[in-house]
């Protein structure tokens, strides 16, 4: 099968621009859903006290003794 050099261009052609609408519709997406709003605050989520009663407990356990 012999194929010229016009096909392949108009094919590779196609593919990268349904590649590319892709990516740009999957950004769109996403900023749309908000996942890019606070990318900051993960860094700090780590730090935060998740079970801030068994926290507590600790405390006056250390204060008795």
């Amino acid at each position: 099968m012999e194929t010229t050099h016009w096909t392949l261009i108009i094919v590779f052609t196609t593919v990268g621009i349904a590649f590319a609408a892709g990516f740009v519709m999957f950004a769109l997406w996403a900023i749309r859903a908000g996942q890019f709003k606070d990318v900051e605050g993960v860094k700090y989520r780590m730090l935060e006290d998740f079970n801030p009663k068994d926290t507590k407990k600790e405390i006056k356990d250390e204060f008795k003794a």
